[in-house]
């Protein structure tokens, strides 16, 4: 777009119970109307705290429309669905809340305008069932408090101005990638008010790093209505973009606009990095190269999207890297676009949940396939978005739907199909968390500590490790700060971290065989309560953040514990580990140290060894501790490196009963 104008600000809004042609009559009610600056969710608002529903928005706007112009009104998104009206006149609506639609509305705009919404985010039935919406997470899951609602406009609402034709919609994406050449293939359509015939020029500029930038200019003979238009070329001299700790994620600034008679219609701009991604055996290939993925199931940051700005996920990254995490996975929501534009520069996967609750039976299919489409159209062309899943089952965090009839696999399968087909450069998961030995798919583990966390060791065994290719759920609830009791708090969170220490060090033993990936639950939670989260509602890391932090490092010494508990005069086997991730072809020596000692402190086993560490290496068994328990106690196993300078320690206590 080449201008716009902003129509937040204050609005008017009015709950009803049904809507009608008397909200658009002059005998529209003067009272119950309560004013809210938009963006922003109804709920926000003290008279509607507990609301959900059907509301009617409106709001009045002075506008001077220019000849030769085509203007259209965007609005970025609303809470659940809705229908909008300029000036009396029928414009269009929508049914999903995360993507943005716009309408020609160059016809019906005045000097003097109104335009007015009726919006409906449904709540439960009388019967307490929940109504089947595309809300994924935001619809009756016990991260948020009972009664929430997320209605509202949450989103900008603006008009978009353009010459007599315009952008509908254009992507980029990465064909083939070898080292410094990357073939593209650019994807357009344009809408023309009247025929015409335009250069379309396509520039990427280095945004974030110093290197060449390219021009491409494509000669297009518009008809009337919308045309496309679909192209490939190659770039040499490229700089991919990586994972932030593989490299730098290097981004190109790309513009692409539509010039005609040496004036440009219109305009539209990007950050676009240059990667490949594949799964091999649910093991993550960026670039043609292997990537361990370390990452969290990442929850909405607020309770209101609407408020959430690109510094708070800003303040999320940065815990994000200090925990050494490459990959999030959008847990069962789409975000705001802020926040795939900051994983983009973060250099942060992104692993991408549809909001398809489980079980719920939908029956218009044409939307749903719609919203489908529009998730591609509103991610397509973020690098850090990796992977897709329709329908995300593999948590353990609330009560499991209704097992799934027959009919909702079948709905699910369509709608891979055609995310596969509109999207061939990402893998899409029909279902997370269920497969069978023919079918490659993510799982998750709910084996508690103390009591069953060793159960998990059956499945790193023989056929069943096939469960464990990429594990995309395991955690433990612990308490907040909110928990008055320090010594209730301290005991909540150190199980915490030993359940995220237990399942880490086993899945990192198994790099690559046959482990690609693995994703706790999760990184943030919205209150300072129990939660699964290891960062609390205030942004509080909790001890499990530690553990985290320590376990994902690149290059990570640990020991494999067979059980939690030892009766005395038990031989005590247990192998150090040594994994490293880092794929530098030259790396220093890391030397690791490792101590026993008993309840006594006295030291009872040691050894060290000098590693040299090779690229991106399958874990390696360095030796073996093996002592016989022979006092009742906790005995103290230390595991200690040096990672390029800086010290590290890994301590297991041992229980002798």
């Amino acid at each position: 777009m080449l201008a716009k104008m902003d129509l937040g600000g204050i609005w008017e809004l009015h709950p009803v119970a049904e809507f009608s042609r008397l909200w658009l009559s002059e005998e529209v009610p003067a009272e119950g109307w309560v004013q809210q600056e938009i963006p922003g969710q109804w709920q926000e608002l003290k008279e509607f705290s507990g609301y959900a529903g059907k509301m009617v928005y409106r709001r009045n706007f002075r506008f001077t429309p220019e000849a030769d112009r085509i203007y259209r009104l965007e609005i970025g998104g609303v809470f659940y669905k809705y229908r909008v009206y300029l000036n009396n006149y029928a414009i269009g609506g929508q049914e999903g809340y995360f993507y943005p639609s716009s309408y020609n509305i160059t016809p019906y705009l005045r000097e003097e305008n109104q335009i007015l919404l009726e919006v409906e985010s449904p709540g439960k039935k009388g019967d307490g069932a929940t109504v089947p919406v595309l809300t994924g997470i935001f619809t009756g899951h016990p991260v948020f408090p009972e009664g929430f609602n997320p209605g509202g406009i949450w989103r900008p609402v603006r008009i978009l101005s353009s010459g007599p034709a315009f952008i509908e919609g254009w992507h980029l994406r990465t064909e083939e990638l070898a080292e410094d050449v990357a073939t593209l293939s650019l994807k357009l359509e344009v809408y023309a008010a009247r025929p015409a015939e335009i250069n379309v020029h396509l520039q990427l500029v280095p945004h974030n790093f110093d290197g060449q930038s390219y021009q491409q200019v494509f000669p297009l003979k518009l008809e009337k209505g919308t045309n496309q238009f679909a192209t490939r070329f190659i770039l040499h001299g490229v700089r991919p973009w990586q994972t932030w700790d593989r490299g730098q994620p290097c981004l190109y600034r790309t513009s692409l606009t539509l010039q005609a008679l040496g004036e440009t219609w219109d305009a539209q701009e990007m950050l676009f990095g240059i990667r490949t991604f594949t799964l091999q055996n649910m093991i993550p290939y960026l670039n043609g190269q292997r990537l361990l993925v370390k990452g969290s199931n990442y929850l909405p940051p607020a309770l209101y999207l609407s408020k959430v700005e690109k510094d708070d996920y800003q303040r999320e990254i940065d815990l994000l890297r200090q925990s050494h995490q490459n990959m999030v996975r959008c847990y069962q929501h789409i975000e705001k676009p802020e926040f795939y534009q900051a994983m983009d520069e973060a250099g942060i996967l992104v692993w991408q949940d549809f909001p398809l609750p489980g079980g719920s039976t939908f029956n218009n299919l044409t939307n749903l396939l719609q919203q489908v489409e529009a998730a591609y159209n509103l991610l397509g062309n973020h690098p850090s978005v990796a992977i897709w899943t329709i329908c995300n089952q593999s948590g353990f965090e609330a009560l499991p739907p209704e097992r799934p009839n027959v009919n909702f696999y079948r709905v699910v399968q369509k709608l891979a199909q055609r995310l596969a087909e509109i999207d061939p450069g990402r893998p899409v998961i029909s279902v997370s968390g269920q497969g069978s030995f023919r079918t490659a798919v993510d799982t998750g583990f709910n084996f508690q500590y103390p009591e069953e966390i060793h159960r998990f060791d059956q499945y790193r065994r023989g056929a069943k490790q096939r469960r464990i290719r990429f594990v995309s759920w395991f955690g433990r609830a612990a308490l907040g700060s909110a928990e008055p009791d320090e010594k209730t708090r301290v005991r909540s969170q150190k199980q915490q971290a030993e359940t995220l220490r237990f399942y880490i060090d086993r899945l990192r033993f198994h790099k690559y065989k046959p482990t690609g990936g693995m994703l706790f639950f999760c990184f943030r939670s919205l209150d300072t309560g129990l939660s699964w989260s290891v960062v609390n509602g205030e942004g509080r890391p909790k001890e499990g953040f530690a553990m985290a932090a320590l376990c994902y490092r690149p290059v990570y010494v640990f020991a494999l514990l067979p059980r939690e508990k030892y009766r005395t005069g038990t031989l005590l086997q247990a192998p150090i580990c040594f994994s490293n991730d880092r794929i530098d072809s030259e790396q220093p020596p890391v030397l690791v140290k490792a101590r026993l000692t008993d309840p006594r402190g006295q030291l009872v086993w040691k050894d060290q060894w000098t590693v040299q560490p090779r690229p991106d290496e399958e874990t390696r068994i360095l030796g073996e501790v093996s002592v016989m328990l022979m006092t009742k106690g906790v005995y103290r196993l230390n595991l200690q490196w040096l990672d390029q300078e800086e010290t590290v320690e890994n301590n297991y206590q041992i229980n002798v009963v």
